[in-house]
């Protein structure tokens, strides 16, 4: 039997002006096999809300995690596919019938605990701008696919939906794991918040300790004028914001 438990936070807000059913980045948890993802849906492709929450989702929920790029490619492929025959008899106007033959795509990031065995693990799996970041006493431990926040840029590589795009695509798929210890915490975060969260840890800034003590707390609404201060300010970019906080420790 595990020694092991965790806490799973969960914060999903859309761009300013929007509805939260308008939002573009899907979360998944699947607490009973410990795995969890998110996907951001890019704004300008056919479909990305639908393409976000089907990765998301499906992701955590398929019986063994695909984690390796073979398996990750397949599981892909057939996402893509049945995403394309929901399209089928749908009436599109020109324009939405050009972008739909390109396919819909998103950023994605999804982590499997691991809590059986004496030394309990983690491994994630990330294509785009989505991110796991490990933190341990408040240090960060590990961030991937992208591990400082000048990095990010307006032209990530994408999970795609079209088949004839993937393949070349998926060769960046950057697979990683680390060691967990009692009080670390793995957050996942789509692209601004995550970009966002990497410069206040290099800064020191407060406004880090801020997010982390209202996410835990579940105090939405104060996260939600958190980031609509930040907005303003000019130091998070107005986008759409998905986060999952893993909190693990030792029973």
């Amino acid at each position: 039997m595990s020694t092991w438990q965790f806490q799973t936070r969960q914060f999903l807000l859309p761009k300013s002006g929007y509805q939260l059913s308008e939002c573009e980045d899907a979360i998944g948890i699947n607490t009973e096999a410990c795995r969890f993802a998110i996907a951001d849906g890019a704004t300008e492709a056919f479909d990305a809300q639908s393409w976000a929450q089907r990765l998301a989702q499906s992701w955590v929920q398929i019986e063994r995690a695909a984690l390796a790029p073979a398996e990750f490619r397949a599981w892909v492929a057939e996402q893509g596919q049945s995403l394309h025959d929901s399209w089928n008899g749908l009436r599109l106007s020109w324009y939405a019938e050009e972008k739909s033959r390109t396919g819909s795509f998103a950023a994605f990031v999804g982590v499997q605990l691991d809590l059986e065995i004496g030394a309990p693990s983690w491994t994630a799996i990330a294509m785009g701008d989505a991110c796991l970041i490990h933190c341990r006493n408040e240090a960060i431990l590990k961030a991937l696919p992208i591990s400082q926040y000048q990095n990010f840029n307006a032209t990530p590589l994408l999970v795609s939906s079209n088949p004839v795009i993937q393949e070349a695509a998926l060769q960046h798929i950057v697979i990683a794991s680390g060691a967990i210890e009692s009080g670390d915490v793995l957050l996942l975060l789509s692209d601004a918040t995550a970009a966002w969260y990497l410069m206040l840890a290099e800064q020191d800034d407060r406004a880090r300790s801020r997010f982390d003590l209202l996410l835990e707390q579940l105090q939405d609404c104060e996260l939600a004028r958190l980031f609509e201060s930040e907005r303003l300010s000019g130091r998070i970019k107005d986008d759409d914001i998905a986060v999952i906080r893993i909190a693990i420790d030792r029973q």
